[in-house]
């Protein structure tokens, strides 16, 4: 397994967005069981979501500009995802709400697992980094 960088993470989220812009109707039948033709725009618009916060990503960390807002992006669209999933768990496809569960709360964790393990070879990302605080005003 590769290790968990957040050059890989945002390669990672390049991948399945074109992936889903390619072929739609997987992440929307693996999400709302249904084949119908029309909800295909959602399927790409969540791959172009993940497309463009992936390539934002992979850019700012290979020039070592900041990307911590990329990365806040990852995890807030993930988060989105999950809650958005759990508000109508019970009517989603049994096996497809989990999946999706898992897949959107392990986006959202890896990137920020991602960024905590940077340390100090790439300080550009401080995204949740503990702010230390003085204890003298």
């Amino acid at each position: 397994m590769p290790p968990m960088t957040p050059e890989n993470i945002a390669i990672g989220r390049i991948v399945a967005g074109s992936l889903y812009l390619a072929f739609p109707r997987v992440l929307v039948r693996a999400w709302i069981g249904s084949d119908d033709r029309r909800l295909d725009v959602l399927g790409r618009a969540i791959g172009a979501r993940d497309l463009a916060i992936g390539l934002g990503g992979l850019f700012a960390v290979r020039r070592k500009a900041h990307a911590r807002g990329w990365f806040e992006a990852a995890i807030l669209s993930d988060a989105v995802d999950a809650v958005g999933t759990l508000l109508v768990f019970r009517r989603l496809p049994r096996l497809g709400r989990w999946l999706i569960l898992a897949a959107a709360i392990t986006g959202a964790s890896a990137s920020q697992l991602a960024v905590n393990r940077c340390g100090q070879g790439c300080p550009f990302l401080g995204l949740f980094r503990p702010r230390r605080r003085s204890l003298v005003a």
